[in-house]
């Protein structure tokens, strides 16, 4: 089957090649070299007669061009790798400023202006040397920062700084992401440590394209879409989604219709076919296919543009080139080799693609549906129209759920259990709100019309954000807090392709293999459950400007944290919600900590529903582990026999010294928590290591995790 599909035997060990080379990067330039000699070695055996046509050897040149293309993936991100990484070294003597430009549109943030640059020049002592490297600046929010733009050139003091490693366990990593964007630095810059050197005047190919964006959203909103509908309809038309409603944001998410707010292949594809219906009469002209072959592309490229050139855009643009090329030129190619050919060539310019959420997504969501939607459509026959056009669109979004869920487990450990239902009513209206977008711009300078297609456009909308919450408030609509591993996810995709080949082959042997995946994930499920009743952990997590002290036993979740952070969910959960996850645990159980600190609370007792977790003012026992936990206003007293601890947590940077502190307990170890300053921290820990005390600082060590 693979002979008739080419570029995919090629891609597969591409792909390998690029995942050897993020997981097992090389220090050298090895695998360059084995590359050109592996393409020379091939070069020399076909050019031996006696070898190139003996079949017994055709194993070998197969090797060969398989080795060849994993080395060739290997060393191109090898080679990205590197270049990402900024090529200067500073003294601490040096007098130095760096040049930059700014290579993405500015971001605005709560308290600083974000900028992506590009680091093209660096000078110390009077000499100037070319580098490179992107890097992330955060400037502090002022007049010059939020006219900073695409283009621009900045000097700044080089204070940037590695990206941190996440700090919690399991905790999102921020500095991995980045990584795949070939980012590695970051700074933040006050306003006297930078400065702008050259303004970009030149009215860019983006900046025209953002101005168009800006003006359509103007139209639509003068036609009479209004309010959340008019931040919906920039969203799903023109790609412009930073003025969606968080609480909008998160029904879509519950209700598995996120999809429709991120202009993607979806979006794409309804233009591809709206463009091809439009040019068709191009069909019945000489050489008129090669025409609409142009136009579809360049109208597909130039809304790429339009909505933003986002990586899902961009990806769907070059996929539905490529088809239309192959479909131009009727060169009858296999759809799983265009398929494959769009996913080369953008892996060629930027193999990081690869780890990408929505790469990953987009093309598993086409491939379920050119392959498994046809099964599940023949499943049921109707000879109603509607009820098979239904059917039909519900076939659709079973296949894309059944090739992405086990990717939206491992990465967002949640499913929308009434996706049927919510793709039944969004996709179609989707679909219309495009259509019906686009024709009311294009009508726009005709008020009458334009304004009643509006006001239209902004019913629908809100029909659709309607349906959405009601969806969403469903019980049981949401599943989540799904645990769910990488070795999950590949032996679930090995259970899928299994089944696949067993309806495909008719195969019982295929079917049995798919039941052993799910009988081993199933295994591992069990152990780590019985590994779960007998957990017990106590952590100290890394919160900047926070304490969160947490206690599992089994499933049972205790959290003491301050009020600031339990009244900031989001910031919370980010934190700590996937080490929960892993540990397998239920709903956190809160203890204020002004409970245990506040010497004026009239209640100084207090016990959770956990027989194990024993609080008495700021004392706290989890099984044997005795801890006290002090606020900075703590009255230390001068005692003959200090009190005996296993840990002294010390939190909101304290004015006494650890030499004060040993006056009142006698602990085995100090943890300086996160609601510390850097300062403090830094000063108590010297502090403790002087007197030969174990310390842990959360700040600089990271989350500190006991297992009892």
């Amino acid at each position: 089957m693979l002979n008739y599909i080419p570029l995919v035997r090629i891609l597969i060990p591409f792909i390998i090649g690029i995942i050897f080379a993020i997981y097992l990067p090389a220090s050298s330039d090895l695998p360059q070299y084995l590359f050109l000699g592996v393409v020379v070695s091939y070069i020399i055996l076909f050019s031996i007669k006696k070898i190139n046509t003996n079949y017994q050897f055709r194993w070998i040149f197969g090797v060969l061009i398989y080795g060849s293309f994993i080395l060739a993936a290997y060393s191109l991100t090898s080679i990205k790798t590197n270049q990402s990484h900024s090529s200067y070294q500073l003294n601490d003597s040096d007098n130095r400023f760096i040049i930059a430009e700014v290579i993405e549109p500015t971001e605005e943030k709560a308290n600083s202006v974000k900028a992506v640059v590009e680091i093209i020049g660096l000078k110390t002592n009077e000499k100037w040397k070319n580098t490179n490297g992107k890097s992330i600046i955060y400037l502090q929010k002022d007049t010059l920062a939020n006219r900073l733009k695409l283009g621009d050139i900045i000097s700044f003091e080089p204070i940037l700084k590695d990206v941190p490693a996440p700090k919690n366990p399991h905790e999102f990593s921020f500095k991995r992401y980045l990584s795949y964007h070939l980012i590695h630095q970051q700074a933040y810059l006050r306003s006297n440590n930078w400065k702008i050197i050259h303004k970009n005047n030149d009215i860019s190919i983006f900046a025209y394209a953002s101005n168009i964006r800006k003006m359509l959203i103007s139209k639509l909103e003068e036609m009479g879409v209004k309010d959340k509908q008019l931040n919906v309809a920039s969203a799903l038309i023109l790609g412009y989604k930073n003025e969606i409603d968080a609480q909008l944001k998160s029904a879509y998410s519950s209700a598995g219709a996120m999809h429709v707010l991120a202009v993607s292949g979806l979006h794409v594809g309804i233009i591809f076919l709206i463009l091809n219906q439009i040019f068709q009469f191009f069909n019945k002209v000489k050489y008129g296919n090669y025409i609409k072959g142009v136009l579809i592309i360049t109208l597909l490229w130039a809304y790429a543009l339009l909505t933003g050139l986002s990586p899902s855009v961009m990806r769907a643009a070059t996929m539905f080139s490529f088809i239309v090329a192959a479909k131009t030129t009727k060169s009858n190619a296999n759809f799983f080799n265009t398929l494959a050919a769009s996913a080369l060539f953008l892996l060629i310019i930027n193999p990081f693609l690869l780890m990408e959420v929505g790469f990953q997504l987009s093309y598993l969501a086409v491939i379920g549906i050119v392959v498994i939607q046809p099964w599940v459509y023949n499943l049921f026959y109707s000879k109603w129209w509607l009820l098979d056009k239904i059917w039909e669109l519900t076939a659709v979004s079973i296949a894309a759920q059944i090739a992405t869920f086990p990717l939206g487990l491992y990465y967002f450990h949640q499913f929308p259990n009434y996706f049927m239902l919510s793709n039944l009513v969004v996709i179609p209206l989707a679909i219309l709100i495009l259509y019906l977008g686009i024709i009311t711009l294009i009508a726009s300078p005709i008020p009458i019309i334009g304004s009643l297609l509006g006001k239209i456009l902004n019913m629908i909308i809100l029909g659709l954000n309607e349906a959405v919450i009601f969806i969403d408030k469903i019980p049981y609509s949401l599943t989540q807090n799904i645990k769910f591993n990488l070795l999950d996810n590949y032996l679930t995709y090995l259970a899928i392709i299994l089944i696949i080949l067993t309806i495909h082959y008719k195969n019982l042997k295929y079917f049995m293999a798919g039941v052993a995946c799910f009988i081993i994930i199933f295994s591992f499920r069990l152990k780590d459950n019985i590994h779960q009743i007998n957990q017990k952990y106590l952590t100290v997590y890394n919160i900047p400007g926070h304490s969160a002290i947490n206690l599992i036993e089994g499933n049972d979740n205790v959290l003491f944290s301050d009020i600031k952070l339990l009244n900031n969910k989001s910031k919370l959960m980010f934190h700590v919600q996937n080490n929960w996850i892993q540990k397998g645990v239920e709903s956190e159980k809160i203890v204020t900590l002004n409970k245990l600190t506040d010497r004026n609370q009239l209640s100084t007792l207090y016990i959770t529903d956990n027989k194990n977790v024993f609080i008495k003012r700021n004392y706290l026992q989890f099984f044997n582990e005795k801890m006290a936990i002090l606020p900075p206003d703590f009255q230390l007293k001068s005692i003959t026999k200090p009190l005996p601890l296993d840990l002294l947590i010390i939190t909101k940077n304290p004015n006494f010294s650890i030499q004060e502190l040993l006056q009142t307990f006698k602990p085995k170890e100090i943890i300086i928590d996160a609601s510390n300053s850097n300062y403090i921290s830094e000063k108590l820990k010297s502090e403790a290591k002087a007197l030969n005390i174990k310390c842990w600082s959360v700040l600089t060590d990271g989350a500190y995790t006991k297992q009892l």
